[in-house]
């Protein structure tokens, strides 16, 4: 059975290089193969990952909505479009990266996606770990993408909005019927030490628990800015390191 971690937050509030950063710390220091899944519209994971993604599933759905698939003989819808989803993973150096691609557009889409729900609760199982960097927002809670997941990260700003959405995020996720063993929130891109203070004491510890906070880091700004993998960031990159010493913690409690 994988280990599942889902990565949410507002949009620009960087789950993509939290989720990045997760990936690389699997690969390296625990030695583990990992699906990374980009269900982010915005699909830029496989750039933080250094890759060149050519092919998403939306590029399926669409095609198979728009009737331009045509069936292989003694091949069933089902098995084909499975067949279609596994071309579009990349392999990479240690992990695998499955990209969602584009929104939806006016046409139903519903049978393709629950096909790609069942697709990717039996593929997942291949894998020790799975990364999910999730669409910005709370609609992959409400579609259930994000279920059956081990440890849900909020990424979240130090700012009264970014704290909100937080909040929304936790509630929603209570409500709905979604499997969430462990849900924390990611303070990211705290700029100073007394806003970190300020910022961690107006969230009561029953509300939302906090997993890390991140500071503002004008180099991985700027490994953004240079289309840069987040692979060839240095170990000793504060961001990462904190990240790691958070999930070194976790893994062995969980594990242990």
């Amino acid at each position: 059975m994988s280990y599942r971690i889902a990565i949410s937050g507002k949009g620009g509030s960087g789950k993509t290089t939290i989720s990045a950063l997760i990936v690389r710390y699997i690969v390296q220091k625990l030695g583990k193969p990992v699906l990374a899944v980009d269900a982010d519209p915005n699909s830029t994971l496989g750039e933080a990952l250094g890759l060149q993604v050519r092919s998403t599933i939306s590029d399926i759905r669409e095609d198979f909505a728009e009737q331009k698939m045509s069936l292989p003989a003694g091949l069933s819808k089902d098995r084909y479009i499975e067949y279609a989803i596994h071309q579009t993973i990349l392999e990479a150096n240690g992990f695998d990266l499955l990209t969602m691609g584009r929104p939806e557009g006016p046409k139903c889409y519903c049978y393709v996606n629950n096909l790609l729900r069942g697709f990717l609760k039996s593929v997942s199982a291949d894998y020790p770990y799975v990364v999910m960097d999730n669409e910005a927002g709370m609609e992959h809670l409400s579609r259930r993408t994000t279920d059956d997941v081990d440890l849900f990260l909020i990424v979240a700003e130090c700012n009264p909005v970014g704290i909100r959405t937080a909040r929304r995020i936790v509630e929603l996720t209570r409500k709905l019927p979604v499997s969430v063993k462990r849900q924390m929130l990611v303070l990211n891109r705290v700029p100073t030490e007394l806003e970190q203070t300020q910022i961690i004491s107006r969230i009561p510890e029953d509300e939302m628990e906090v997993a890390c906070v991140l500071p503002l880091d004008p180099e991985v700004q700027a490994y953004w800015f240079r289309g840069r993998p987040l692979f060839d960031l240095p170990e000793k990159n504060p961001v990462y390191t904190i990240l790691c010493d958070f999930l070194s913690r976790t893994f062995n409690a969980t594990h242990s």
